[in-house]
């Protein structure tokens, strides 16, 4: 199964630096939590664009992760079923960028996103390793 965290690490991260991208759009780049007044306009438009597309994004990264490292399993409804899981597993796991981000702001959320590309490379090398041994 750690094909599946490895899917729901790395479609979090790609939310998780969705919401770092809007929160510089905003605020400015490191501005801490609860940095001054939003930017309007032009920027808000694109940091609307930026957390759809990006929150969409996770979610189709997780799922195309689990399915391509979950490739050993030869049953392609366990398979999609467990790529589908992994989508909705993001959801939960990108709510603790919540409270990251209203406690150490935009340092939390990197920090945040370095423990979620380091566990998503650890989980994914693991997957890979016994997808190959026989």
């Amino acid at each position: 199964m750690s094909g599946v965290a490895a899917a729901v690490l790395c479609g979090t991260l790609v939310v998780t630096l969705a919401v770092l991208g809007v929160d510089v759009l905003r605020f400015g780049l490191l501005a801490g939590p609860g940095a001054g007044r939003p930017s309007t306009g032009a920027a808000s438009s694109g940091a609307t664009t930026l957390l759809l597309g990006g929150t969409l994004g996770g979610f189709v990264m997780a799922a195309v992760l689990a399915w391509w490292l979950l490739g050993p399993i030869a049953s392609l409804y366990r398979r999609a079923a467990l790529a589908i899981a992994s989508s909705f597993a993001t959801v939960v796991l990108m709510l603790l960028a919540v409270p990251v981000h209203q406690w150490a702001g935009q340092p939390g959320l990197l920090g945040f996103a370095v423990l979620l590309g380091a566990g998503t490379l650890g989980f994914g090398l693991r997957a890979r390793r016994a997808a190959l041994e026989p």
